[in-house]
């Protein structure tokens, strides 16, 4: 399936048309396309090793050494940005780029108390957010049974689910134009993670940001996204759209990949 690249210049987030990264004589992408759109939730799905986190650190502009990338086209923000160069990012990181990371152990300080990290975030990024009194607020409206208790804790102090909620409350209210989500439910169990899918999702409406959701588990992809891209070894296979009558994969591969998840379901 061909990827429809002209969204309208107001709607487009990010576009890259064939980006590749290697290192040395080795590919780990090729010739990828990729499109997302403000208030769109793009899922990019594949098998352990197909290039996702590669296309997450790319997004990031936190590309490891020794791998390189480059491309034909890479627009983000309205900005056109020459091949390889990822100068600009260090201004987006955190501000108009946000990261929801898998695991708590590495968007929360262990020894500080969930309060004092808001507030030293938000003085930062959003300061009308950095009083006590919004942070109450926020971690109410994010489920936290009681904020108040949420406030003073330590992470350790908390549930699985409570510290992750306290990640996609961080990253919604930060600002951020794009949100990249790493696997952010693996961890948890089936309910808590659907729940807290779902709180993102519906935060993600409403903000008109987009959402690039990054994970192995289709059925969570299937259920949050509005696109899928699937990738394989590097490459992109098939870039599908929801329909009013679900997914409707064309690929041989991806046909596989939906028929394996409905299985299991």
């Amino acid at each position: 399936m061909e990827l429809n690249l002209q969204a309208s210049p107001s709607d487009e987030i990010l576009s890259c048309q064939c980006l590749s990264v290697s290192s040395g004589s080795s590919s780990i992408l090729q010739d990828l396309d990729f499109l997302i759109r403000k208030g769109e939730v793009h899922a990019l799905v594949g098998e352990s090793g197909s290039g996702k986190s590669t296309f997450a650190n790319t997004v990031l502009g936190l590309l490891p050494e020794p791998l390189r990338a480059s491309w034909d086209r890479f627009r983000i923000f309205g900005e056109e940005i020459r091949s390889g160069d990822f100068r600009a990012w260090k201004n987006w990181r955190g501000r108009r780029i946000s990261l929801i990371p898998q695991s708590a152990a590495i968007g929360l300080h262990p020894f500080l108390s969930i309060g004092s990290q808001m507030q030293e975030y938000f003085s930062l990024i959003q300061p009308s957010l950095a009083s006590k009194r919004e942070g109450l607020r926020l971690l109410k409206e994010f489920g936290l049974i009681d904020p108040e208790a949420a406030w003073e804790s330590r992470p350790h102090q908390l549930s699985g689910g409570e510290r992750q909620r306290v990640l996609v409350l961080l990253s919604v209210y930060s600002g951020a134009e794009l949100i990249l989500a790493d696997e952010p439910s693996s961890a948890l169990d089936p309910e808590t993670g659907k729940a807290i899918l779902e709180l993102l999702q519906s935060r993600i409406r409403e903000s008109k940001a987009g959402l690039l959701f990054i994970s192995h588990d289709l059925s969570s992809a299937r259920e949050l996204a509005d696109t899928i891209t699937v990738l394989q070894s590097g490459k992109r296979v098939e870039t599908l759209n929801k329909t009013n009558n679900g997914w409707e994969p064309g690929s041989e591969y991806a046909r596989k990949l939906f028929a394996l998840d409905e299985n299991l379901a």
